[in-house]
């Protein structure tokens, strides 16, 4: 007797192959910007169980090459702390961290100025020289990226703004499939079509399983074992180990909860990507039985409910839902990469207030960063992201050693600021040991110092009516001009905009030390903002200015950040 496909299973089959698609390509879109994998959250170069592209680079020359440019970016206020560390054969480590103290990126050697000074490293594996390291130009964390073509990724190319919007999106859609088959599933007492009720199975799914093997089709009315086991598999454990792995990947989460979850972001993503090829390995070998059992028969069950129902009917039905899933993504794709903004904002309705319900509405507490601190260390390696300033302004503060440099507070508040960074640190500080999660995938733990962001509201009073409080800096993004790195950038300076209940959380600091030691301009010196509750690119370096606001509409380009604006990132909130 054959086995039933009642209308809702039907359905099911037809919405979960488009939005377990789009996950796929959107996935691969998203790995693209960071592909290597990790077991540990330190994430140090040459410690991937996985790294994809890159083959022009090694590993160990990624370290060497860091260590040689941020020997040119601050390493020390006079010439003898350099010397002493090259007479110890000791290099300079990523953003100046293994120096005492630091001298202006203004100064001769500087390759955020521009400079071509050469450079060597010295290391466990040798020297690298100039033309092996390129020192001229600092090595940042995207020069990993892989971006991948749009012929397999969703939407391809370096948009990884957009391929977690269609990444979510596609999540929200199969969640909601798949928990609407399975509530029906029980409902409509048709579980033990997938559930196992005996041992037996496993016996009579090996002898399924052999039978394959000599090409060969094994009877059962019905699912047979193999099948059933297999179903069962990929919804009752496959399906929740993604789903588990996914949420465990949000900033928000290890921030209210590092005891249980502080060190397993780098694991729970290889597992999530391991599971996403046992997802494609699947879909092919489902794919490949059920032509073996007889593709236009199978399709009739799919899609018409009834093996004796029109096998040509079938097909064409068949072809029109393939085609219109290719059809959906050929427009994703297109939509994405030809029209960003309207493709973002489309994609947020419904997505983006649902995942600020899910991870923002957490309370932060003082107790949670501690807890986080107790049991953190700074990672031996953190990596850079984003290239210095290399505008007028910025170099004669940092050939000041910063010392002129101010911190503006202003906007709807009652008392305007303008602290130097003497005035900053009289004020009370903390210090916290937290991890560092990049959009791209990549992670590190580091020791920050500074003053919450608290503090400065407490004492510039903004009005009752404030949602927003926007971080202005000195880095006009340089890298991003076309005409050139000193000719101006038509998108703006750098700034984001943080909710004010983030803001005002215990973890969120205007940070002037790491690990121990002053700020590093690679990590943004003098002053740069950290949340430990969001993602990396909310945490603006350079900052100069703090600005209160009702709303962000009127700020750069009204969506909430300078990467939200220019690379499509998300509004608002960057708690996953």
């Amino acid at each position: 007797m054959a086995l039933e496909f009642p209308l809702w299973l039907r359905l099911a089959h037809v919405f979960n192959l488009l939005f377990t698609t789009l996950l796929i390509r959107s996935g691969l879109g998203i790995v693209g910007a960071h592909p290597r994998f990790y077991w540990n959250d330190d994430a140090i170069p040459g410690t991937e169980w996985l790294r994809a592209g890159d083959e022009t680079r090694s590993t160990d020359v990624d370290l060497e090459r860091i260590d040689a440019d941020d020997t040119e970016e601050r390493a020390g206020r006079d010439e003898g702390v350099v010397a002493d560390a090259e007479a110890s054969g000791k290099g300079v480590t990523d953003g100046g961290l293994g120096t005492e103290s630091a001298t202006p990126a203004g100064a001769t050697g500087n390759s955020a100025a521009g400079a071509e000074t050469s450079v060597s490293a010295e290391t466990s594996t040798g020297t690298v020289t100039e033309s092996e390291a390129d020192t001229g130009d600092l090595w940042t964390a995207e020069d990993e990226a892989e971006p991948y073509s749009p012929w397999i990724a969703l939407p391809g190319r370096d948009s990884l703004g957009l391929a977690r919007h269609w990444h979510f999106w596609g999540a929200a859609g199969w969640l909601l499939t798949g928990l609407i088959y399975v509530v029906l599933l029980f409902g409509t007492g048709q579980w033990d079509r997938l559930v196992p009720t005996s041992w037996g199975i496993f016996p009579q799914a090996w002898d399924a399983f052999v039978t394959y093997l000599t090409l060969d089709i094994p009877g059962a009315a019905g699912y047979n074992a193999l099948q059933k086991l297999s179903y069962f598999a990929m919804v009752f454990v496959l399906s929740p180990l993604m789903i588990v792995t996914g949420v465990l990947q949000a900033p928000a989460v290890r921030a209210h909860f590092p005891e249980r979850f502080g060190h397993l972001r780098q694991r729970v993503r290889s597992v999530h990507f391991l599971g996403t090829i046992v997802f494609v390995a699947f879909i092919l070998v489902h794919v490949g039985l059920v032509v073996a059992h007889g593709f236009a028969e199978e399709m009739a069950k799919v899609l018409l409910g009834s093996p004796e129902a029109s096998e040509a009917l079938a097909l064409w039905l068949t072809a029109a839902w393939i085609g219109g899933v290719i059809a959906i993504h050929a427009v994703g794709n297109w939509a994405s990469l030809n029209r960003p903004r309207v493709t973002k904002r489309i994609l947020e309705v419904g997505v983006d207030p649902l995942l600020k319900a899910l991870f923002h509405h957490h309370n932060e507490s003082v107790e949670t960063v501690d807890a986080e601190s107790d049991g953190a260390e700074p990672s031996a390696f953190a990596r850079v992201n984003g290239k210095p300033p290399r505008n007028e302004e910025y170099r004669e503060h940092a050939a000041e050693n910063f010392a002129n440099w101010t911190l503006a507070v202003d906007g709807l508040v009652e008392n305007e600021l303008e602290l130097s960074i003497e005035e900053l640190q009289e004020l009370p500080r903390r210090s916290q040991t937290t991890r560092h999660d990049c959009i791209q995938g990549w992670t590190y733990f580091a020791q920050w110092g500074g003053v919450p962001i608290a503090e400065i509201v407490d004492r510039c009073e903004p009005a009752a009516d404030v949602e927003w409080v926007v971080f202005h800096t000195l880095d006009e993004k340089w890298e991003y001009s076309e005409e050139g790195p000193q000719e101006p950038v038509e998108n703006g300076y750098y700034y984001e905009a943080i909710a004010m209940d983030k803001a005002t959380e215990p973890g969120t600091i205007i940070a002037d030390e790491m690990n121990g030691e002053e700020l590093p301009i690679a990590f943004g010196a003098p002053l740069r903002l950290r949340i430990r509750s969001q993602l990396g690119y909310k945490m603006a370096k350079w900052v100069t200015r703090i600005e209160f606001v009702e709303d962000v509409e009127h700020v750069g380009q009204g969506q909430g950040g300078w990467r939200d604006d220019v690379l499509d990132y998300f509004p608002s909130s960057a708690d996953i």
